[in-house]
């Protein structure tokens, strides 16, 4: 699955929010289908996420966060996001690695 072309997918149709606050907010609200993270994103954040929300599943993308953000097609560093709404892409298809 080319990761990049389904972010921008993604972020056209569908809802996506970036960033750990953000990403934490919305799986605390219940509303998060998955997050995806950095390959550099903070471990303790990682573990965070894993068990205050253990229904919500984390898929560990290889790029660092300046690729992430990059491939969001954003001018700024991306460790973390959250799908609300896949939209047309195929992102919930990714497995949860962590």
């Amino acid at each position: 699955m080319d990761i990049a072309r389904q972010l921008k997918q993604g972020i056209n149709t569908g809802s996506i929010v970036f960033g750990q606050r953000q990403t934490h907010a919305q799986c605390a609200k219940g509303l998060a289908k998955m997050v995806l993270v950095a390959a550099n994103c903070p471990e303790e954040y990682v573990n965070k996420i894993r068990t205050s929300h253990p229904q919500v599943p984390i898929h560990q993308v290889k790029l660092v966060n300046r690729q992430l953000g990059d491939a969001c097609g954003m001018a700024f560093p991306i460790s973390s996001l959250c799908i609300l709404d896949p939209g047309q892409s195929d992102l919930l298809q990714l497995e949860n690695n962590l």
